[in-house]
């Protein structure tokens, strides 16, 4: 069974349009800078995974238990700028709950495109013939990757999309049949959970 999250349900204040987003935020302008703690390599390898791929569109799932450190991993990925250069359009949003398909389009639509237009329809014509990069945090369900999808346009232009989980059936399915695009995050090791720990207490 699926496990879903009461996660704070409240309006969330996008700071750089000035405006509230009910549920879905941008990862970018709700997140302070972070610092990683013994996830270099695996920043590396995500990054490869997303450059060495084909010129068809990839899902890369990235898995792991609630609290590893996921969000911060992929936020690092994000705003690296040999990521930046690979793409002509980027979007990252965390998805709150509950859950509203509308809310996340329209998050996506504002920071793929510096106007007033928002809506379901108008997302993948922004996308058309673009190479683009959207990550997607934490799905927490089949059913919310289902109605996601297909906004996305499936065109040979290299793009990605790079989705986090908790579960690793839930990463299956959005990976697909898609070999090596499935990334487990493990623990931290003792000494790098050290440092984190003191590095959030000083």
């Amino acid at each position: 069974m699926e496990d879903s999250s009461n996660l704070n349900e409240d309006t969330t204040y996008n700071a750089v349009e000035g405006k509230s987003l009910p549920r879905t935020y941008s990862m970018v302008t709700a997140f302070k800078e972070s610092e990683i703690v013994g996830r270099v390599d695996e920043i590396k390898e995500i990054i490869e995974l997303i450059s060495k791929g084909s010129q068809q569109l990839e899902k890369i799932s990235v898995w792991g238990m609630g609290g590893i450190g996921k969000t911060t991993l992929i936020q690092n990925v994000y705003r690296s700028e040999k990521v930046k250069k690979m793409f002509d359009k980027h979007a990252c949003v965390t998805i709150m709950r509950p859950f509203n398909l509308n809310d996340l389009l329209m998050s996506l639509v504002r920071q793929l495109e510096d106007s007033k237009t928002s809506g379901e329809k108008e997302l993948a014509s922004i996308l058309e013939g673009k190479k683009y990069l959207i990550v997607l945090d934490d799905v927490l369900s089949t059913t919310e990757w289902n109605a996601i999808e297909s906004y996305f346009p499936a065109m040979e232009t290299g793009s990605r999309i790079i989705i986090t989980t908790r579960h690793e059936s839930i990463a299956k399915h959005c990976s697909g049949d898609q070999q090596g695009k499935i990334y487990q995050l493990n623990r931290l090791g003792d000494s790098d959970a050290k440092n984190l720990f003191a590095k959030k207490v000083t």
